[in-house]
């Protein structure tokens, strides 16, 4: 499966020392920040409800989307 960003997101996600040590195929999985539209972390609550945090902006709470469907329904702005 490719997955296709807009180039501005795809430079930001390759910066992060996390993103980098991972594969496309985990980082698919990973949760969307809503505030910034950055590739998140999943925190304490993710299995029961989806509970991310932004290393970016710092945003913590709910993160309905992640990565892979963020690309596939093209929901970036």
């Amino acid at each position: 499966m490719q997955i296709y960003l807009p180039q501005a997101v795809a430079r930001r996600m390759r910066k992060h020392a996390y993103l980098q040590s991972i594969d496309i195929e985990k980082l698919k999985d990973n949760p969307v920040c809503p505030r910034c539209e950055r590739a998140a972390l999943r925190d304490k609550g993710w299995a029961e409800e989806k509970i991310g945090h932004c290393p970016y902006c710092g945003h913590r709470g709910p993160m309905p989307v992640t990565v892979g469907e963020y690309a596939a329904k093209e929901l970036y702005k």
